[in-house]
């Protein structure tokens, strides 16, 4: 069974995560959203992405990072997949987070245009170096390019954990709701962003993406 559902429907593209755990991105729900981006891509349709309640994502599977070896290696290939998928994406991505949002699910947040987070008591941050896990090299200009300068040691490098306003200070959010408001608004946002020129708004989005993806082709080699 799919851990995601996506809809399109007048223009507008929907991708609901939910695994009915934390939304842990292993490498097969990693290839089922890059397969729905792409679908939603084709329809050159604006992207909501948004994850069950209580929970956006944990990131990366952590077994598969505790374990190494070649399934972790190919899950991180599909992280790096992902991250170039959002910043090419030729129209608005916006993204609600429902909750939690740690590691991999929160640099998903920094690519997004707009980010809606859920107040409440759930934990947003980097936790990389928490774990034993150096921050790789492809993930480090995403930080730098979408964190708020004096949060960004602190985020990257000292792994704090965040509650949503911290979030919404450090760079993660672009505002806070309540939760049974949070896909109304985040909606509303999409549709606003929609009825833009698409064509303006896909040049000036690849424009303004180009430097960060630069910096991570390189990092990737």
């Amino acid at each position: 069974m799919s851990a995601l559902v996506l809809s399109i429907v007048d223009g507008i593209a929907e991708i609901a995560l939910d695994d009915g755990k934390v939304n842990a991105l292993s490498e097969q729900m990693l290839n089922e959203l890059l397969a729905a981006i792409d679908q939603a891509a084709s329809a050159d349709a604006a992207l909501l992405i948004y994850g069950r309640a209580g929970c956006f994502s944990g990131g990366y599977d952590r077994k598969l990072i505790a374990a190494g070896g070649p399934a972790c290696d190919a899950m991180r290939a599909a992280g790096d997949r992902l991250t170039l998928a959002l910043l090419d994406y030729p129209a608005p991505v916006l993204m609600a987070s429902t909750g939690h949002a740690m590691a991999k699910a929160a640099f998903m947040l920094l690519l997004a245009d707009y980010r809606v987070g859920a107040a409440g008591a759930f934990n947003i941050g980097l936790n990389e170096v928490a774990i034993g896990m150096t921050m790789p090299d492809a993930a480090m200009p995403q930080a730098r390019a979408g964190l708020a300068p004096q949060w960004l040691n602190r985020c990257a490098l000292q792994a704090q954990i965040l509650n949503p306003q911290q979030a919404l200070e450090a760079g993660f959010y672009d505002e806070l709701v309540t939760g049974g408001e949070l896909l109304e608004r985040a909606r509303d946002k999409t549709r606003q962003l929609a009825a833009l020129d698409r064509k303006a708004y896909r040049e000036t989005r690849l424009l303004l993406n180009a430097p960060l993806r630069g910096e991570v082709l390189a990092a990737l080699g």
